[in-house]
């Protein structure tokens, strides 16, 4: 190869990774080479890499300008293929780098011969003259052009390709990476080739079962317990450098960590995983997924989701998402205190739900008291309302005991514990089995590093090797506590059965010992056909569903209850 006296650096840039599969890095090079080689210039580095040129962050530049200020040579030309490779930002962004590069004595070439080297309009005059106005660029409006071009064309091809994307979305295909329990299949229709979703086999059953338990109302920590008990770890991704498009490697990967519970409930709220289309591109209207009915149901993911995000499927077959979703409509999201189990009844007068507090009476006693708190207009919708904690307790607590299963539902229910006892039998059964497994393949791991330890021959090794197994002893620990658990619960399984006959002679329980004011909320939904009023409970008129009756008793001792003063229901404000 000749040595020249000056020395440039070729930049070679495709668009993103799909481009290094093709030849234009390979043409790239040969161009800029040809162009080093007209200008008598040494070539001595080559940058080929993916890179957007449509954007004005560019870190691939940032790499060049810190090899031209470190080299120990100095370089003259600046080399790429044409403009557009170079930019498509626009002429202020060419101009912003070009100047840039010429603050640091290196010249931009491009190829094609566009860009000319600057004259001086004082070079006629003896004595070598030059000020910044005599500078100029006689290429000037040919670069201007050719940059307003590869702008132009960068907007043209992206506005092919997203616009299509965003057409497919909208039609109920997929575009981009599938969430984590998915992945995307490519089919062929009307001859065109499209992608739709399908589960991932090795990976879904976590995501059903964290969408089953959360939809059981099982704590978040104990859903992320399970999960890492039985091995989950995030999905894998290996980091490429291909800056080499014959031979690119493998420079690292990220993820594969356990789930936290932030993450859990990131997951949770994705409606992919019901089969729903719900995203920017499509205006956030909903739409089914074509052909993918879900990783689970629509109703597993809205009990999952409590009301967070609650998906509805109208009669005439369109989808809603609704925020914040209560079955009584829309209502204030109310804080969940125990104190005040039954703030999900509905107010006498304007049946919103209601709210609760104490007062402090003149000793300093606390008196709880469940009271209607809608407000109107900046002042109270109607009269204040408002009844003893102890009493409004009491009544409604009486009421509930005395609601009973009608008798053709018993023995369906019954079937239907019986089969769900045998499910819940196997599922226990195999994750009892995965915890072991994965508890085995933590004490390999720990196994493999006890045998690097000791091998280790230096302090900072043996540290790091320390660190790894104290990580390693946590995570069989924990494991090992959680398949304990498991065990015990398969060995008390039997109990369910003696549970199950108790709950049908005592429908209330379900009610009563629900663990929040959400769960509460959706298992009235199972009782009544409408939210029950405080005034319908004292009276015993709620509207029950077909499913419970309530007892004889109750209806021959309705007389003797009284309405509390002040809450009749033609009372208005």
């Amino acid at each position: 190869m000749a040595v020249f006296e000056k020395n440039a650096i070729l930049d070679c840039r495709v668009s993103g990774t799909k481009q290094l599969r093709g030849d234009s890095l390979e043409d790239q090079e040969k161009a800029t080479h040809a162009a080093a080689d007209r200008l008598g210039a040494n070539v001595v580095k080559v940058f080929r890499r993916p890179h957007s040129a449509t954007t004005t962050d560019r870190d691939d530049l940032d790499e060049i300008r810190a090899y031209i200020k470190n080299s120990p040579i100095p370089i003259h030309y600046y080399i790429f293929k044409c403009i557009d490779r170079f930019t498509r930002a626009g002429y202020s962004e060419y101009e912003k780098r070009k100047v840039e590069l010429e603050k640091l004595g290196v010249q931009v070439v491009d190829a094609y011969g566009v860009i000319q080297p600057k004259r001086n309009t004082l070079s006629h005059i003896e004595g070598d003259f030059k000020y910044k106005w005599s500078m100029y660029s006689p290429s000037e409006g040919a670069e201007m052009f050719a940059a307003h071009v590869g702008q132009q064309e960068g907007r043209d091809i992206a506005t092919r390709m997203i616009g299509a994307e965003i057409r497919l979305v909208q039609d109920g295909y997929a575009a981009r990476r599938a969430p984590d329990g998915l992945k995307n299949k490519k089919i062929w229709v009307d001859g065109k080739e499209k992608v739709i979703r399908e589960l991932n086999e090795q990976r879904a059953h976590y995501f059903q079962k964290m969408f089953e338990m959360r939809a059981d109302n099982v704590d978040d920590i104990k859903i992320v317990e399970l999960l890492n008990a039985v091995g989950f770890k995030t999905r894998i991704y290996r980091r490429w450098d291909r800056t080499d498009k014959e031979h690119p490697k493998v420079i690292g990967q990220k993820g594969g960590k356990q789930l936290t519970v932030k993450q859990l409930q990131r997951f949770i709220r994705q409606t992919e995983y019901a089969g729903v289309s719900y995203e920017k591109w499509n205006k956030h209207r909903p739409i089914k997924m074509r052909l993918f009915e879900g990783l689970v149901s629509i109703d597993t993911f809205n009990k999952a989701n409590r009301g967070k995000i609650y998906i509805s499927l109208n009669s005439d077959q369109t989808i809603e998402v609704q925020h914040d979703y209560s079955p009584w409509g829309k209502i204030k999201r109310l804080r969940d205190n125990p104190e005040y189990p039954w703030k999900c009844i509905a107010c006498v007068m304007c049946k919103s739900e209601m709210l609760a507090s104490a007062s402090t009476g003149k000793s300093g006693k606390k008196y709880g008291a469940y009271h209607c708190g809608s407000w109107k207009s900046g002042k109270r919708a109607h009269k204040l309302f408002r009844i003893s904690k102890a009493d409004f307790e009491k009544n409604v607590r009486e009421y509930l005991d005395n609601l009973k299963f009608e008798d053709s539902f018993l023995a369906l229910l019954e079937l239907h514990l019986l089969d769900q006892y045998r499910e819940r039998e196997k599922e226990i059964l195999v994750a009892s089995s995965s915890i072991s497994h994965n508890v085995a393949d933590l004490k390999t791991q720990l196994a493999k590093k006890l045998e690097d330890f000791g091998n280790a021959e230096t302090q900072t090794v043996r540290r790091m090797i320390e660190e790894d197994i104290g990580k390693l002893e946590a995570r069989i620990k924990q494991a090992e506590s959680k398949r304990g658990h498991i065990e015990m619960t398969e060995k008390s399984i039997g109990s369910f059965r003696h549970y199950a006959a108790y709950i049908m002679e005592h429908p209330s329980e379900i009610l009563t010992k629900a663990d929040n004011l959400f769960a509460r909320r959706m298992l009235l939904t199972l009782f009544f056909e409408e939210t029950p009023t405080y005034n319908e409970i004292l009276n015993g008129t709620p509207k029950l569903t077909s499913v419970f009756k309530l007892s004889d008793e109750f209806k021959a001792n309705k007389n003797q209850l009284v309405t509390l003063p002040g809450i009749e229901p033609g009372l208005t404000a």
